[in-house]
C-alpha cells in the first residue's frame, strides 16, 4: 500500500512539473517557397537572410517592421540576446548586437528616432540605432569593465513603446514612464566643450545650458536614463502597449478600460478621459492617428477619439472580438472567433466582407490581401470582395509580422531564417498606413496655445488701463520665456515642463535644471 502511494505521489509531481513549464514551441527548419508556387499568387521573393542561432534553445524571438520616410527597418531579436536590425526594403544587414544574460527573458522592442530600446527581465538597454552601440553603461573600476544596461523595478509584461523623451514600460498594474538622455545632443556638447577646452576659450555656463540636456556627463559612465511618473491601475493589469499621440499616453487593461492622461506632466497624474467597454480588452488596442480602436470580448469593435475620448462608431461583430484589430489607411481587420477574417470600413465602421478561411491579417495592396488561417497556411484574398484567390503552405514559417505599414510580407521561422515577399509588379513598398510626424503635432499643439494666448489677451484688454499695463507686463515675461521660439534654448527637460506648466517662474525653471 505505501509503495502504491509513494508511487502515486511521484507520478503526480512529474504530471505537475511537466504542466508547469512554459509553453511548448515549435521549432522548423523550412525550405524557401518554390519559384512557381509564389508565380501562381503573383508574387516574387524580395529577399531572404538567416540570423544565426545556437541550437534549438535558441530561435527567433520577434520580428518587427518600423517604418520610416526614407528608410524602412526590421528588428529581428532572437531567445538568447542578439538584436539584428535589417533594411527591411531589401535585406541589407545593418548591424548585430548581443544584449543582456543569453536566454533571459525578452519583449518587443521600442524605438525612437536615435535609439532602439529592448529588454531582458528587468534590464533595460539603450542601442544606437546607426551603429548598434550600446548606449546606456556604469564603469566600474574594480573590475575595469563597464556594465551595460539600466535596471527597471519589474520585468515588463508587453511591450514598450517610446517617443523621443521617454519609453514606456507596461509592468502588470502598473506603466512606468523613463526618460531617455538625448545622446546625440550630449555628444555634440561634448566635443564642442572639449573643442573649446582645447582652445583655450572660456566655457559659459549659459552657453552650456543652451544645449539639449540639462546635465552633460563628464565621468566614465553614460549618460543614465531616470524614472519620470508612474501610474497604477486599481484591480486589473496591462497585456498591451499603450497609445501615444500628441500629449496623451492611452493605456488599455484587460476590463476593457482605456484611460488617458498627460504624458509629460511631472508629479501627479490627472485623468483626460475614461472609456469602458462592456467586455475585455484581451489583444491590445489597434491606433489611426488620433482613433484607438478596441476589440472587446462583448462582441463590439469600438472606434474611439483619443481627443475627448467620445465614441465615433461602434460594429457589432457578431462573436467575441480577442485579437488586436489591424489599421490601415483604409480598412481595419478584425478576426471574430469562429466567423474568419473581416474587413471594416476605417471611417465608418461597415462591414465590407468576410473570408471564412482565414483568421490573421499578414498584409495588404490595393488589390489583394495577405492572410494566415488556424494552421498557417498563407491566403491570397481579393481586397474587393474577399474571396480566396490562391493558397500555399507556409505553415513551416512560424513567426508572421502583421505589417499595417507597407504591401510587405514578412515571415521567419524558428531556425533563424527571414523571409520577405512582394507582389511581383510592386518593386518600390507601398505605404499603406500614414501617420503624421511628431513635429506636426507639435506643431498643432503649439499653434492652438498661440490661440489661446491670442484670445486671453483681447478679453485683457477690455479691463481698466491699470489693469492692462499689468497684464501686459505679466504676458511680456511669460512669453520671454515660453514663446516656441525660445523654448529651444532650454534644456530638453525643462522645455518639456515649460509647454505644460506656463505658471512655472523663471527661478524655478534655473533652479531645477541645477540639480
Amino acid at each position: 500500500m505505501k509503495r502504491l502511494l509513494l508511487a502515486g505521489s511521484t507520478l503526480f509531481l512529474l504530471m505537475a512539473g511537466v504542466f508547469a513549464q512554459t509553453p511548448y514551441r515549435v521549432y522548423t527548419s523550412p525550405k524557401l517557397p518554390q519559384r512557381d508556387a509564389l508565380e501562381r499568387m503573383n508574387l516574387v521573393m524580395a529577399w531572404n537572410a538567416r540570423v544565426r542561432v545556437d541550437g534549438n534553445r535558441d530561435g527567433v524571438f520577434s520580428v518587427q517592421l518600423i517604418p520610416g520616410d526614407k528608410q524602412n527597418q526590421l528588428v529581428v531579436q532572437t531567445n538568447k540576446g542578439a538584436v539584428y536590425l535589417y533594411d527591411a526594403d531589401n535585406g541589407d544587414l545593418l548591424w548585430k548586437t548581443e544584449v543582456g544574460v543569453p536566454f533571459w527573458t525578452p519583449q518587443p522592442a521600442a524605438f525612437n528616432s536615435q535609439s532602439i530600446i529592448v529588454t531582458r527581465r528587468n534590464m533595460l538597454y539603450v542601442l544606437d540605432r546607426k551603429t548598434g552601440a550600446q548606449r546606456v553603461f556604469t564603469y566600474e573600476p574594480e573590475i575595469r569593465r563597464a556594465t551595460f544596461g539600466y535596471e527597471l523595478a519589474a520585468s515588463p509584461n508587453a511591450s514598450l513603446v517610446a517617443d523621443e523623451d521617454f519609453v514606456y514600460v507596461p509592468m502588470g498594474d502598473r506603466l512606468n514612464a523613463i526618460f531617455i538622455p538625448d545622446f546625440a545632443a550630449i555628444e555634440r556638447t561634448r566635443k564642442s566643450v572639449e573643442a573649446a577646452q582645447k582652445a583655450g576659450k572660456p566655457i559659459l555656463e549659459d552657453k552650456r545650458n543652451a544645449v539639449d540636456e540639462p546635465l552633460v556627463p563628464t565621468g566614465p559612465d553614460s549618460p543614465q536614463p531616470e524614472f519620470y511618473f508612474g501610474w497604477r491601475f486599481a484591480n486589473e493589469i496591462m497585456t498591451s502597449p499603450p497609445l501615444i499621440y500628441g500629449e496623451q499616453l492611452s493605456m488599455v487593461t484587460t476590463d476593457g478600460v482605456l484611460t488617458s492622461i498627460n504624458r509629460h506632466q511631472r508629479g501627479d497624474r490627472h485623468e483626460l478621459f475614461e472609456f469602458e467597454a462592456h467586455g475585455k480588452v484581451l489583444g491590445g488596442a489597434g491606433q489611426y492617428r488620433n482613433i484607438a480602436y478596441l476589440a472587446s470580448s462583448d462582441f463590439n469593435l469600438y472606434a474611439i477619439n483619443m481627443n475627448g475620448g467620445h465614441l465615433v462608431w461602434r460594429y457589432v461583430s457578431g462573436a467575441p472580438l480577442v485579437r488586436k484589430p489591424e489599421v490601415n489607411d483604409r480598412d481595419i481587420f478584425i478576426s471574430p472567433e469562429g466567423n474568419g477574417l473581416r474587413r471594416i470600413d476605417r471611417e465608418t465602421g461597415k462591414e465590407i466582407w468576410t473570408n471564412r478561411d482565414t483568421i490573421s491579417f499578414v498584409a495588404a495592396n490595393h488589390t489583394n490581401v495577405y492572410a494566415l488561417d488556424r494552421i498557417g497556411k498563407f491566403y491570397v484574398l481579393d481586397a474587393r470582395r474577399g474571396t480566396t484567390l490562391a493558397w500555399y503552405d507556409l505553415s513551416n514559417w512560424k513567426i508572421a509580422v502583421a505589417n499595417e505599414w507597407t504591401d510587405r510580407i514578412y515571415l521567419a521561422a524558428a531556425d533563424g531564417q527571414v523571409l520577405c515577399l512582394r507582389h511581383r509588379d510592386l518593386t518600390k513598398p507601398l505605404v499603406m498606413k500614414t501617420e503624421e510626424a511628431p513635429k506636426v503635432i507639435e506643431k498643432k499643439i503649439e499653434k492652438k496655445k498661440e490661440e489661446k494666448k491670442d484670445d486671453e489677451k483681447k478679453d485683457d484688454e477690455k479691463k481698466d488701463d491699470k489693469d492692462k499695463k499689468d497684464d501686459k507686463e505679466k504676458d511680456k515675461d511669460k512669453q520671454a520665456l515660453f514663446r516656441p521660439a525660445a523654448l529651444p534654448i532650454l534644456p530638453r527637460m525643462a522645455r518639456i515642463e515649460a509647454r505644460r506648466h506656463d505658471g512655472l517662474a523663471l527661478n524655478e525653471h534655473l533652479a531645477w535644471t541645477k540639480r
